[in-house]
């Protein structure tokens, strides 16, 4: 009498016929605890920005100064600041502008890392020394410092923030998808389609980079959490976002006089506890999508 044998690949997990790869990851990714808290948080913080003008009736950069300083209650959930705008409102709208820095900014660097990393592994030989000596030349400057730097030079704004930190944060990608692709390009299937006749483009877009995107999420999912980071310290900074237009960051850089710290701290409080948050639960997603699409950093 024969059993059919199951195998199993990591802990508590049983592999089932017919499952597909995909279908595997999405599992693992929503019995991921934490990631689950995370996607319900920023889902959460995503609809509250799409929504701001169906959850506050106050105008977030409007200014009324007959109601300044006002703390909490009255009418403004979060008080108003030193000109009398609604912190609730401020706080609302400031989410769109966070949130779609981050999600252009690492978009931006993502294909400029794919395309970089890509032709590197790709190609090999003296392109790949080139692009790669270029990479490390530009990973030993301190990201930070240049990105203020350069925004400095091009000058403050919401678009300059999202191409500064975009253009400048991309090495890590880059690297990443050259590794694999020196990998992936020796496999059997990889040289099978080139003994086809298939072109080199079409072998770089269906056989390898197909194989590399789940990593690629995995990395920027983490680089958006970076990108959110490096905006609220540039608007901090006075370098990136600039009022009246809101943002978490420059919320901040208005709520650093010590009589605010001490007598107001609405005003800083909610757009710091916004950061962190988005970092959180951003940082906790990535962390179940690498377990999803790796299992073996399953502990």
């Amino acid at each position: 009498m024969t059993t059919a044998a199951t195998t199993d690949l990591f802990p508590a997990e049983r592999v089932e016929r017919g499952e597909s790869p995909f279908t595997k990851a999405r599992k693992r990714f929503f019995r991921h605890r934490l990631a689950m808290v995370g996607l319900v948080i920023l889902t959460t913080m995503i609809l509250m920005a799409l929504f701001a003008p169906l959850l506050t009736q106050y105008s977030p950069i409007e200014i009324n100064l007959t109601n300044m300083s006002q703390p909490p209650g009255n009418g403004h959930l979060l008080g108003t600041d030193t000109t009398g705008r609604d912190v609730w409102a401020r706080i609302l709208y400031a989410g769109r502008v966070s949130l779609s820095v981050g999600l252009v900014a690492v978009t931006l660097s993502t294909l400029i890392g794919v395309l970089i990393g890509g032709l590197a592994g790709y190609a090999g030989g003296r392109l790949d020394m080139l692009l790669m000596r270029f990479t490390d030349m530009v990973m030993t400057f301190p990201s930070l410092v240049i990105i203020i730097t350069v925004a400095s030079v091009l000058g403050p704004s919401i678009y300059n923030t999202m191409l500064v930190i975009g253009m400048l944060t991309w090495t890590g990608t880059a690297r990443l998808v050259r590794g694999q692709i020196l990998s992936l390009r020796e496999q059997q299937f990889v040289l099978a389609a080139r003994s086809m006749g298939v072109a080199p483009r079409s072998i770089m877009s269906k056989h390898l980079l197909s194989n590399v995107v789940s990593s690629v999420t995995v990395a920027a999912t983490f680089g958006m959490a970076s990108a959110i980071l490096q905006e609220a310290s540039l608007s901090f900074l006075g370098l990136g976002v600039q009022s009246p237009t809101p943002s978490w960051g420059n919320m901040l850089r208005d709520a650093q006089t010590l009589s605010i710290l001490e007598g107001m701290p609405w005003l800083w409080l909610s757009p710091g506890i916004m950061i962190a948050l988005a970092v959180l639960s951003i940082n906790f997603i990535g962390d179940g999508l690498r377990d999803a699409v790796d299992p073996r950093s399953l502990k």
